[in-house]
């Protein structure tokens, strides 16, 4: 005799135990989910860094360095950028994560039971639950799109840090350029007080000269000899600085070609071409700000998507210490909703648009502080630029002067120590127009990083996008 229920078989093996078309329905559900996981696990791929440049190729010991080429090598390797850098790294594992949030994490529980009540129909000694945490797929949304914000800001925090960084190295170029040529006009400067000492030694030899004058050219000579090993200490630091802005170690030797320093590192800048419009529109913090209200706005939808109500999924098998003789995967969905939490979310959201209005206060703060910034070096730079143009009228006036001197000496007007004095002069005039110059060209440097143009030259920005 046939049994169409099939109850002599014992109870049937459908998916959950249920009618097929509910089988099939859990069925879908699965396999949703598998596809899901599997095109975030696809589409969440950890980004190749815009910012994992190949290494910069070190030049071998003994080889000039330029400043394009130094350029090169601190914006790969220098240990000032890496603070930065890290953020950017931090940023994309965020957003990693978010993206992964974005599929609901799902938790496997299962228990077995050694010992259950007494009695009989009881199904297996064990369970299995599939279950997922409350899940806000708005809120996941809103999570991904400000994390990927975050990293946008930290770029472009990066790049501030950059063109901070090019601006110390460009100062150490114009630096080092200036000192070289210190120490020509120094040596310069000991070789005609050593010609003054040996003309009083020798006044004093035939007795026509005085030993307070031997001990004036003496003083003069030391003081020349020590502000050589000044000059020299002054570009050991520098080039001392200089290494570490380009993460090279102690022990290895450097040789920067800063000769025509300020080609390399002013370029074609001309401080009366820009305007503070457009360091405002290239300034990398004022982006940063840009960034953060987009950020914050995504936060107050988040904070307004945190009210709504969570879904629940479970999958799990009966009770084993429950009566029942079935046994199957019962798929379940949910919703979690908030009743009452002391209007604490409704807060949030005020919360966050304060925040907004805030972001907005700190931008127009800031873009005081870069206006008062950029009138401050551009009175700097008129300032060093009058000094710069006195210092070479008095250097002009003491080559006429020493010219002059030079002619009375060689017509017998004149004693060869005024000569030598007039000399001095002149090499006293030459320091004076050169500190005036590197000092006029540091004010330039500092106007080229603020305006924004430093940063653009040698950093390709939307390749750090990407």
């Amino acid at each position: 005799m046939v049994d169409p229920a099939g109850t002599e078989r014992g109870p049937r093996r459908i998916l959950s135990g249920y009618a097929p078309w509910i089988a099939a329905t859990q069925a879908c559900l699965i396999i949703a989910m598998l596809v899901m996981v599997g095109g975030v696990m696809c589409w969440c791929r950890p980004a190749q860094g815009a910012d994992q440049h190949p290494a910069a190729q070190t030049p071998a010991p003994g080889t000039p360095l330029t400043f394009e080429e130094a350029v090169k090598i601190a914006i790969t390797q220098s240990p000032a950028f890496t603070k930065s850098s890290l953020e950017i790294d931090i940023g994309r594992l965020d957003e990693t994560d978010s993206r992964y949030a974005m599929v609901p994490p799902l938790t496997f529980r299962t228990y077995y039971y050694v010992n259950r009540p007494s009695g009989t129909n009881y199904g297996k000694p064990y369970s299995l639950n599939f279950s997922t945490e409350p899940y806000n797929p708005l809120g996941a949304y809103f999570s991904l799109q400000a994390r990927k914000l975050a990293t946008q800001a930290a770029i472009l925090g990066h790049l501030g840090v950059i063109s901070g960084g090019l601006q110390g190295l460009g100062s150490c170029y114009l630096q080092l350029d200036a000192l070289h040529k210190q120490a020509g006009i120094q040596k310069d400067l000991i070789k005609v007080a050593q010609e003054n000492l040996t003309y009083a030694e020798n006044r004093v030899a035939i007795g026509t000269g005085t030993s307070l004058e031997v001990k004036m050219a003496q003083q003069q000579l030391q003081l020349s000899r020590g502000e050589q090993e000044g000059i020299a200490l002054a570009e050991k630091g520098t080039l001392s600085s200089l290494r570490n802005l380009l993460g090279w170690p102690a022990n290895q030797d450097i040789t920067p070609a800063f000769y025509d320093s300020r080609r390399q590192v002013l370029g074609s800048f001309n401080p009366a071409t820009v305007t503070l419009e457009q360091a405002k529109t290239r300034s990398y913090e004022l982006k940063g700000f840009e960034i953060y209200k987009q950020l914050q706005q995504y936060n107050i939808r988040l904070a307004i998507a945190k009210s709504l109500p969570t879904i629940i999924y479970t999958a799990q098998t009966p009770d084993p210490l429950s009566v029942s003789q079935s046994y199957g995967l019962y798929v379940g969905l949910g919703l979690e909703i908030p009743v009452w939490d002391g209007f604490t979310r409704i807060r949030n959201v005020s919360r966050q648009k304060a925040i907004l209005k805030q972001i907005g206060a700190n931008k127009g703060e800031k873009e005081s502080l870069l206006a008062d910034k950029w009138f401050g070096v551009l009175g700097k730079i008129n300032e060093y630029s009058v000094a710069l143009k006195n210092a070479q009228s008095l250097e002009e006036l003491a080559r006429l002067k020493s010219h002059q001197q030079e002619v009375r000496y060689h017509s017998g007007e004149a004693p060869l120590s005024a000569f030598l004095e007039s000399r001095i002069e002149v090499l006293k005039a030459q320091k004076t127009t050169l500190n005036s110059g590197v000092s006029y060209d540091q004010q330039v440097l500092k106007l080229r990083e603020l305006s924004g143009d430093l940063g653009n030259t040698y950093v390709d920005a939307s390749a750090w996008q990407k």
